[in-house]
């Protein structure tokens, strides 16, 4: 397939993406690496019988880089371009390339990240990716919630999860308390009768 689009054999679409370059590819091979191509292509969508379609989904680097990979199978996968591959994979439907993109990001699991790649995970269904950061947050909870103030941006649903767990580890609960009271006040229009639910996860001694 590569040496076929190096050739520029045959082609009969061009991309064009945001910074008004262009991509000359084939129906097929876009059709076979993407559902999204799939559907843009076989339906009665105005795209499909267009010579060029405009792409504005990702930024231009990041669509090539997967246009490279319908053609190569290859990717390198960088913790600068990871979270741009994720959302692009997503619109794309490319569901095996979100799975590794979770494997990669579980090796770079750390205090500072973790609330993040969790909040992450479940935004983009990121099935691989969730249990390790739950398990890192729930046995890091101190460290990861003086860290960053990401766990303020989690869902109510994500909070009661955390704290309902038997595993959550810490060695001091008035930091828990404290910390649920920051994420009350963060949105207190919207929380402000959560306070009394969450505390009462909060396994005080």
């Amino acid at each position: 397939l590569q040496s076929l689009k190096k050739q520029e054999s045959a082609i009969d679409i061009t991309l064009k993406l945001p910074d008004d370059t262009t991509i000359p590819c084939h129906k097929l091979v876009l059709m076979a690496a993407s559902p999204f191509f799939a559907t843009m292509f076989q339906s009665d969508m105005k795209e499909s019988k267009q010579p060029e379609v405009q792409l504005g989904f990702s930024d231009a680097a990041t669509i090539k880089m997967l246009v490279d990979y319908f053609y190569s199978g290859n990717i390198v996968i960088t913790s600068d371009n990871v979270m741009e591959l994720v959302a692009a994979s997503e619109f794309l439907c490319l569901a095996d390339l979100k799975k590794h993109l979770g494997s990669f990001m579980i090796k770079t699991i750390k205090a500072a990240n973790c609330i993040k790649l969790y909040m992450l995970s479940h935004k983009y269904s990121l099935g691989n990716l969730i249990p390790p950061c739950l398990k890192y947050i729930l046995s890091h909870f101190s460290e990861v919630f003086r860290e960053s103030d990401d766990f303020l941006n989690l869902s109510e649903e994500q909070l009661v999860t955390v704290l309902s767990d038997d595993g959550l580890v810490t060695q001091n609960e008035d930091f828990v308390f404290h910390s649920v009271d920051r994420w009350v006040k963060a949105d207190l229009e919207n929380r402000k009768g959560k306070f009394v639910q969450m505390a009462a996860l909060i396994r005080f001694p």
